[in-house]
């Protein structure tokens, strides 16, 4: 007697391609490794690149600098993008020096702070006058050292509040991130103290 599923071939899970096997291409070019598409997908937090966009749900991996041109599958070329950004990007809508931009912003962003972090330097942005306890001082003291964010304290009876909001450089950083502003990348920064 045959199993019920004899000679049905076994669709292939999220599992399987998360681990060693490559990921499947739909053109004769090499596979991109699971491994690098990893990568890929956790420098952007399995999130879509384009800043204002953040699609989660499904997502491609973009070159950066096209196969056709020699682009390789590196981390370093390689970028998230949902089906709809990835689309626009095709068709022009999206410039490419834009793409280069955000690559460049998650990497950096990718190596200097956890996604957690990177959620909370937006939060601040989407509510400028937040206010918290004490207590809550400590989730944005990652961003206060920085300098991508400042503290003000307020006396309100015998509770203090701390005002959290985005400094001047937190604001340049995610108006060039959401802008595509690549004079961001080559403006000098101010020596470190």
């Amino acid at each position: 007697m045959q199993p019920l599923n004899a000679g049905v071939r076994r669709r292939p899970s999220r599992s399987d391609s998360m681990t060693k096997r490559p990921i499947k291409s739909q053109s004769n070019r090499t596979p991109i490794p699971a491994s690098v598409a990893i990568e890929v997908l956790t420098e952007a937090g399995y999130r879509c690149a384009v800043p204002t966009c953040r699609g989660i749900v499904v997502l491609d991996l973009h070159h950066i600098v096209p196969v056709r041109d020699g682009g390789q599958n590196e981390l370093e070329n390689l970028i998230a993008l949902c089906p709809t950004c990835h689309a626009l990007y095709e068709r022009r809508k999206i410039n490419p020096s834009s793409i280069r931009i955000w690559k460049a912003f998650l990497q950096s962003l990718y190596r200097a702070y956890d996604h957690r972090t990177l959620d909370l330097l937006w939060f601040l942005k989407k509510v400028p006058n937040f206010q918290c306890s004490g207590d809550g001082v400590v989730s944005f003291a990652s961003l206060v050292g920085a300098g991508l964010a400042e503290l003000e304290i307020s006396q309100q009876g015998f509770t203090a509040l701390v005002g959290v909001r985005l400094s001047e450089a937190g604001s340049r950083l995610l108006d060039a991130w959401s802008s595509a502003d690549e004079a961001f990348l080559t403006v000098p920064r101010e020596p470190t103290r």
